[in-house]
């Protein structure tokens, strides 16, 4: 019975996270066509995945259940808004930055997506309460 509860995690996570890469690339392809940069474009990205985990977590606390609420943070929280979000691109946007001796630009990026990040994430929490 443990193995069959283990697979039943990890498909909610497969699933959230195919629904999330799936998201992302096709807001991306959106927000390409309007001519955005590649860095706006993942900055943005994960700011809506920022807001969206802060509006789950704040239903999922006012869920009773604790198994409802652990089996939807696998597949909300971990499969979908992890895959939604583009931490490894922002991550290799940063490097890349740094690599062209661009380093007050790849400060700034990094200082503003972690500030909207957290802003977006208590938006989301405070708007869902």
């Amino acid at each position: 019975m443990e193995h069959l509860d283990k697979l039943k995690d990890v498909l909610l996570i497969t699933f959230g996270a195919v629904l999330g890469a799936n998201t992302r690339f096709i807001i991306y392809q959106k927000l390409e066509k309007i001519n955005l940069s590649n860095n706006h474009i993942i900055l943005l990205i994960n700011t809506f995945s920022s807001f969206l985990l802060g509006l789950f977590l704040s239903f999922s606390s006012q869920i009773d259940s604790f198994t409802y609420s652990y089996q939807s943070g696998l597949f909300f929280s971990i499969g979908l808004l992890g895959s939604l979000s583009t931490f490894s691109t922002f991550v290799y946007d940063l490097y890349e930055l740094s690599l062209k001796s661009k380093f007050f630009r790849a400060l700034k990026l990094f200082a503003l997506s972690f500030s909207l990040g957290v802003i977006a994430l208590g938006f989301g929490f405070l708007l869902g309460n």
